[in-house]
């Protein structure tokens, strides 16, 4: 490909068009990225994050998007805007002691365009410009000096403190006052070692496996926790000087705006790992000691599981596999935030995934890639909630229908005419259990009939995580156990409980696995949901089929030595 920024010789112009107009200088802008990237002072994910900030509204220039958003050193980037546009860069003792022309150029408009006048003769005026793609800018100061305009290159950072030099802490009429820290704080986070530890606080993330990194703001340092297997761990105290660079370093690299630290924001960022880039997800929360922030990892090319694999037992496989084989009907995954819902709606489509079915899928965010699946990640911002992309889905002539999630009446609605129609509809609801679910949606609106008719049946689950086989001790089991357990009093029996090593990080657990209550409906449970039976008749009469109830698989599972006692009640405290 020719690289039209190889020489000097071929500097970038705003060049009069055919029709005596001039190109447009998002043209010249997005040259310039593609300059960067064969330069290689962008690398990929920096050349298209730069490409999709020429699209924001009202965005600022492009010299100030690319240093604010961390992706160029300033330094670098005025020295590539030279060999690009073939302007000089100033002489930082050019830089007047006094404003050059102020009855005609005044320091609110100079702030504004970030130039700065820097000689003045008979005929010219030589200014110093951050962003040399703007052809009008050069036209207004000629028109306001009366003079041609010679142009020096100034890089973002080193415009403001000049200008601060010249005319004093002044203040733009429309722009509000400028951050004077912004400039210091953007070389701080910039920095070795903030750059090392952020990317060292990531990297464990990875090697313990951990969902989420907490970075909490404390009065006197910044407490790191990781969330694994569901159980938030403290890792190490961070020294309070670090808070600020830290969270600007992320802030950076998840796109966000690092003058804003009165309001929450949300962003994405990419980190490397084991040579696949994986998505984290970024949120940030202003609290009485500084911003704390929570990175959320999306590693979209985790391996699905089947069933089994997942901790089902062979009934509840039988159950799942009948509701998910009919050709139309609602499948749904219960359960609170963090217990599995998805990755078990991902085993189903594992097992229908093929290629005599289309399969679809929307969701917020997208957590894993499945090959041969047509996956739309949501975007409620611009209107593209749950509701829309299903209608929009039922357009593209799908068998199987995957909803992330039905959070209100409207896609409630959609998903039941959907499987009344054909379409086999596989989503998650939050309840604490299966019965739960038919009393939810009728409260979203559902009618009793319509949904008698269509639903196949429920998962509820919860996750426990399962004890370290490299130090899991046996011990007997006492009077209090066995009331825990339900058990008829009868010959000893024995648990095995946690101890911790060096292989499951001192915690005694290793990995989670489903605890789960299953209910195939058949004609007697479609009848009582036709008549709006209770909770509690529902769940009675499903037990009375077979199902077995969350907090009985749990104490199957303690007994069988695959968890313990103690992890069974911290998750299903409460049920029955």
């Amino acid at each position: 490909m020719l690289n039209i920024w190889a020489a000097k010789s071929r500097p970038l112009r705003s060049q009069p068009d055919r029709r005596g107009g001039r190109r447009d200088p998002r043209d010249a802008a997005s040259n310039f990225i593609a300059f960067l990237a064969e330069r290689e002072a962008l690398d990929a994910a920096g050349h298209a994050r730069a490409l999709s900030a020429l699209d924001l509204p009202g965005r600022r220039a492009l010299p100030v998007l690319l240093v604010e958003m961390g992706l160029i050193h300033e330094a670098t980037l005025v020295t590539a805007l030279s060999e690009a546009t073939g302007l000089p860069i100033l002489d930082p003792d050019a830089v007047p002691a006094a404003p050059v022309l102020p009855e005609a150029v005044g320091a609110d408009y100079c702030l504004r365009a970030r130039v700065l006048p820097l000689a003045a003769g008979p005929d010219t005026l030589t200014v110093a410009v951050v962003d040399p793609f703007d052809p009008e800018i050069a036209t207004a100061l000629s028109h306001l000096a009366d003079r041609r305009v010679e142009r020096r290159l100034i890089g973002p950072g080193h415009f403001e403190r000049a200008h601060r030099a010249v005319y004093g802490d002044a203040a733009p009429d429309e722009d509000g006052p400028v951050d004077d820290d912004l400039a210091r704080l953007q070389d701080v986070a910039s920095q070795a070692p903030i750059v090392r530890l952020a990317a060292r606080l990531v990297r464990k993330a990875f090697e313990l496996s951990a969902s989420d990194v907490h970075l909490e703001a404390e009065e006197a340092d910044m407490r790191v926790r990781y969330r694994v297997d569901g159980v938030l761990i403290e890792s190490e105290r961070l020294a309070k000087s670090v808070q600020l660079a830290l969270t600007t370093r992320i802030k950076i690299q998840a796109g966000l705006n690092i003058a804003e630290r009165r309001l929450p924001q949300d962003g994405r960022m990419k980190a490397p790992d084991r040579g696949q880039e994986v998505d984290i997800r970024v949120s940030t929360l202003p609290t009485a000691h500084g911003e704390s922030v929570v990175l959320r990892v999306l590693d979209g090319s985790r391996r699905v599981d089947d069933f089994g694999g997942l901790g089902f037992d062979a009934p509840a496989i039988a159950r799942i596999e009948a509701m998910t084989s009919r050709p139309n009907g609602l499948v749904l995954v219960t359960g609170p935030t963090g217990s599995g819902k998805t990755t078990t709606l991902y085993a189903a489509l594992k097992r229908l995934n093929g290629p005599h079915l289309k399969v679809v899928t929307v969701e917020d965010p997208v957590e894993y890639r499945m090959a041969g699946v047509n996956q739309v990640q949501a975007h409620p911002a611009i209107g593209l909630d749950f509701a829309a992309a299903l209608r929009s889905i039922l357009r593209q002539d799908p068998d199987v229908v995957m909803v992330g999630e039905i959070r209100d009446g409207e896609t409630a609605r959609i998903a039941v005419q959907a499987s009344l129609t054909g379409h086999l509809v596989v989503s998650t609801l939050h309840t604490n259990s299966a019965a739960a679910a038919v009393t939810r949606l009728m409260d979203m609106g559902v009618e009793p009939y319509l949904l008698a008719a269509t639903l196949n049946g429920v998962v509820a689950q919860r996750l426990v995580r399962c004890l370290c086989d490299g130090c899991a001790e046996t011990v007997p089991g006492t009077d209090r156990d066995r009331l825990a357990l339900g058990l008829p009093p009868g010959p000893p029996f024995t648990l095995r409980r946690p101890c911790g090593c060096a292989a499951c990080n001192g915690t005694g657990y290793r990995g989670r696995m489903v605890v789960s209550e299953v209910m195939l409906l058949d004609g007697e449970l479609r009848g009582m949901i036709a008549e709006r039976a209770g909770e509690r008749a529902i769940a009675g009469r499903a037990q009375a089929g077979g199902m077995t109830s969350l907090s009985a698989r749990g104490r199957a599972l303690a007994l069988e030595g695959r968890t313990s006692l103690d992890e069974v009640g911290r998750v299903l405290e409460g049920l029955a």
